[in-house]
């Protein structure tokens, strides 16, 4: 089908609505001490760096006075500041220039600021809002068991997909695809059918909540009588609203962990994922056992997502047709609307007006079709 190009307008609409949220930009372990790396958010370029002491800093990626990338070669002096890599500004974590090396009145350097935000360091991730303090409509998405003693957090490499972020969270919150795309790994391509589950949308805590039994695979047991291993498990999702969710599932010996995303929203249509997992420490495993059992998914799930018409989830519930197994995505994209994301209008599915009535209800509520 034929989507319609968005405009900047759209694009504008969109990032702004992202804006008083908090995302993540990198993992802990990518900033070292006395390190700058160049980030980029909401199509905004960053300079993230960490002082010997292991404060960060975050500003503007673009020293005030010839325009260069502070990131391209730039230095943390032992004051903590970034020095500018052309000709040695130096700013300090709110952005304010504290020394210009060519001039012997360093009263200059006082009216000299670039932007700055707000950083944290939290679950192996760091995070930042590009809102003013006191605007941002939530504090940063909470990770399951992140300062529990008894429990450990992995955060593995943040893959970039090319597409809108709302996109992906609605895949990792879709539970009809697990036996279809993910029949090698932890889907069951003998359950077909999606047995009702009920989300439950908070707008005051702006989380979407549901738990789904599954006979999932047993990757930790050998095959019996040559056919993969199965077990139950009760998947509890939580997203939290706008682009972080995660699943509590169960790991060897049925022993409970969680799987964490949290979208970083590069651009309109560009969405760099940060994945933390969390167990308790009697679960053990490698950095590169949890890279080579989540990786797979991940990668089957690009697969497809990067090539879903139109580009940009279709809030617009009669878009698309909406069944009783797609509740949770009817509940995530009502929540994106109300919220102020922009609400773009697409050409209707190819089925007649009497099909699509049923099959999103007068409401938008999911049907089942006859």
């Amino acid at each position: 089908m034929r989507t319609p190009a968005r405009s900047p307008q759209d694009e504008a609409l969109f990032l702004d609505a992202a804006r008083p949220y908090w995302h993540p930009i990198a993992r802990s372990a990518d900033v070292g001490s006395g390190e700058v790396i160049g980030v980029r958010l909401l199509d905004e370029d960053l300079a993230l760096w960490r002082s010997a002491d292991g404060t960060l800093g975050l500003t503007d990626d673009l020293c005030a006075h010839r325009g260069t990338m502070l990131s391209a070669g730039g230095t943390v002096t032992d004051e903590g500041c970034i020095r500018c890599p052309y000709h040695a500004w130096e700013y300090d974590a709110d952005g304010q220039c504290l020394r210009i090396p060519q001039v012997s009145n360093q009263a200059l350097a006082e009216k000299v600021r670039i932007a700055a935000y707000r950083v944290v360091d939290y679950a192996g991730l760091v995070w930042t809002c590009l809102a003013q303090e006191g605007e941002e409509r939530r504090g940063i998405p909470v990770v399951p068991e992140a300062t529990n003693p008894d429990w450990w957090l992995y955060a593995g490499a943040p893959p970039t997909w090319q597409c809108q972020a709302p996109r992906m969270v609605e895949n990792f919150l879709d539970i009809s695809h697990f036996g279809v795309l993910h029949a090698g790994n932890f889907g069951n391509p003998d359950i077909e059918i999606v047995e009702p589950y009920r989300p439950i949308t908070n707008m005051d805590d702006l989380s979407i909540t549901f738990n789904f039994p599954y006979l999932t695979r047993d990757r930790w047991s050998p095959p019996i009588d040559g056919k993969p291993a199965t077990r139950f498990v009760d998947y509890e999702y939580r997203a939290e609203l706008p682009f972080a969710c995660w699943i509590k599932g169960a790991g060897k010996d049925d022993i409970a962990y969680y799987t964490y995303i949290a979208m970083c929203p590069v651009s309109a249509q560009e969405t760099k994922i940060f994945w933390v997992t969390s167990f308790p420490n009697t679960l053990v495993y490698t950095g590169p056992e949890l890279d080579a059992g989540f990786i797979p998914f991940f990668e089957e799930d690009q697969r497809v997502v990067e090539w879903q018409r139109p580009e940009w989830l279709p809030l617009d519930l009669g878009a698309e047709l909406q069944m009783t197994f797609d509740r949770i995505a009817v509940a995530y994209r009502t929540s994106l609307a109300e919220l102020g994301f922009p609400v773009l209008h697409f050409p209707r599915t190819r089925v007649s007006q009497t099909a699509a009535s049923k099959a999103t209800g007068p409401t938008g509520a999911a049907e089942e079709i006859s």
